[in-house]
């Protein structure tokens, strides 16, 4: 593991646990580039880490708290940069998991809410994105709730470009 990554599971540690001494019992949710690198592994190290929390006085004062920076909607302290989320339409739809890093538990998004995030990228050109969704299918094929993934894209280049990594997927396995 690399430096950057482990202040960053420091960081995620020491917020969480500031946030369930406030006496709430929900937790924030880890969005974005970083569920990539939770999901990988640390494979694809992300800069930053997105946070989606729905009480932001409790989020940016337990941040504060911590010895951060406020710049925008990032919180920055030495090389550890938080990225405090506001896509809150995802709360009451978003799946996802509860993984274990070193000796606690973080709520990273669903892989399908990951993977529907990324091919939004992919369907525009990005053609590393398409990459790592094939990759990360891949790895959690088995794991992965298809039929919840074609039903909440809204793209139907999406849609298409899914089913056709399924089928190549497929393909490669027999």
């Amino acid at each position: 593991m690399g430096n950057q990554l482990e202040n960053q599971i420091k960081a995620l540690r020491e917020i969480y646990k500031e946030i369930k001494k406030s006496g709430t019992k929900i937790e924030p949710i880890i969005l974005g580039k970083f569920a990539l690198t939770v999901y990988t592994q640390g494979m694809y190290p992300a800069g930053k880490i997105t946070l989606l929390y729905p009480d932001l006085e409790l989020l940016h004062k337990v941040l504060k708290n911590l010895g951060y920076e406020q710049m925008g909607n990032h919180w920055v302290r030495g090389d550890t940069v938080i990225e405090v989320s506001n896509q809150f339409e995802l709360i009451p739809v978003a799946k996802f998991n509860k993984i274990d890093v070193d000796d606690f538990q973080i709520n990273v998004i669903s892989l399908e809410h990951l993977l529907i995030d990324m091919m939004n990228q992919c369907v525009e050109g990005d053609f590393t994105v398409c990459d790592l969704i094939k990759m990360l299918m891949r790895s959690y094929f088995n794991f992965i709730d298809f039929h919840y993934l074609y039903r909440n894209l809204k793209d139907k280049r999406a849609v298409k470009e899914f089913k056709e990594m399924r089928e190549s997927i497929l393909k490669e396995a027999n």
